[in-house]
């Protein structure tokens, strides 16, 4: 049987499944095809659009002819950037650097390649008035390799053309790995949230299940069959709504006050003419929604502590109001002070009501205890108000 984590365990383990990095995926960091595709095409469109713009502003002679050749040359552009993005898009290091470093590597050849084709499309196919001057002004430099030339120069000027378009695909994809991990890391932090209102809801206290088992073995001696199934089947109703729900799940108030009522109603065959149940509430707050089970360690405290020991009759009065947007719900039992006082408790009823409310709600959600100016013990929760759809 394997033993139930400590309250200071279930908190490290936490910390560390909050703590922990979540699993890096590579198709984390790719691009929306769309996305890559589109950025391609803008880029080459608007490389299109600014270059024979300015062109015309400068008065360059035919440039219907030229307009042509650029056409060709940004389709030979666009192709050469979508290999680019093809094998960007394979290799995804894990690092930042080295999947920008995989990306400017992956451009050089693509731009010698578009270099090329943009030599052949102004030298050799469509050559200008101007070419055979260019041509031999680099000849006389270069008498050997003026072709080489040509394209080593014109690679260094497109290569950071290509490289704009490769860095803003890694930054692309750096965006979408950053909000992937930044999902993960909230599902690890709602489990963990979860798993321990799962814990908090779990801790019952048996002190309850063992009076009642002794209870009903009083009655049985005594012969009061009646009263001992009567206790049987509430006992039976209340063991199967608090076990069979979610711990996460929100119920109504009356839906809660209900399920108290099945346990009251246990308690009222041990203490017949001493426990008495006062439940004030606007009807209002009966759709108000609260977490299940919230009252349970409460109410359960109010028998222990106030009417288990007295002699007299002890009253457990319940009040709930909405106060600044805010459920307050008030718990108070009666003290007999001829009773004889009984072992103090280790709080971990009460701090587990304090705990579920923190950890659903955070700081808007809270419960204090102490001493009433009537003389009694009270207990007071509040968390925000909600008529939603429990």
């Amino acid at each position: 049987m394997k033993t139930p984590l400590s309250k200071g365990a279930l908190r490290d383990q936490r910390a560390k499944m909050l703590a922990a990095a979540p699993d890096w995926r590579a198709s984390d960091a790719r691009v929306n095809p769309r996305v890559a595709i589109g950025s391609i095409l803008a880029m080459w469109v608007i490389y299109f659009l600014i270059t024979t713009g300015l062109a015309m502003l400068a008065g360059a002679p035919e440039q219907l002819n030229y307009i042509g050749r650029r056409a060709i040359v940004v389709v030979a552009g666009i192709l050469c950037t979508f290999v680019l993005y093809q094998l960007v898009q394979r290799v995804q290091p894990r690092g930042f650097g080295a999947r920008l470093g995989v990306a400017m590597g992956a451009a050089v050849p693509l731009v010698v390649v578009y270099a090329c084709i943009n030599l052949l499309v102004f030298f050799y196919w469509f050559p200008s008035p101007d070419t055979a001057k260019i041509i031999g002004e680099v000849q006389h430099k270069f008498p050997v390799a003026w072709e080489t030339v040509l394209i080593l120069d014109s690679s260094i000027r497109w290569y950071f053309f290509f490289a704009v378009w490769a860095a803003l695909y890694v930054a692309f994809g750096y965006a979408n790995e950053m909000r992937a991990v930044e999902r993960r890391a909230n599902h690890f932090r709602i489990e963990a949230q979860n798993a321990q209102l799962r814990a908090l809801h779990y801790q019952v206290n048996p002190h309850f299940l063992f009076n009642t088992l002794n209870s009903l073995s009083t009655l049985v001696l005594r012969g009061s069959k009646s009263e001992a199934e009567t206790m049987i089947m509430n006992l039976s109703s209340f063991l199967r709504s608090s076990l069979a729900v979610d711990p996460e799940q929100l119920v109504s108030l009356e839906e809660e006050i209900a399920l108290q009522r099945l346990y009251l109603d246990i308690e009222q065959a041990r203490f017949p003419d001493r426990l008495h149940v006062e439940v004030t509430m606007a009807e209002d707050l009966n759709s108000a929604c609260v977490p299940v089970l919230i009252l349970q360690p409460i109410i359960e405290n109010a028998i222990k502590y106030g009417v288990a020991p007295s002699k007299g009759a002890i009253a457990v009065r319940l009040d709930a109001r909405s106060e600044y947007g805010l459920l307050v719900i008030r718990v108070e039992n009666d003290i007999d002070p001829d009773a004889p006082a009984p072992a103090p408790g280790t709080g971990l009823g009460l701090g587990n009501v304090r705990e579920r409310l923190l950890t659903r709600y955070g700081p808007s959600a809270g419960c204090e205890w102490g001493r009433s100016d009537a003389g009694g013990f009270f207990v007071s929760l509040w968390l925000p108000l909600g008529r939603e759809r429990c």
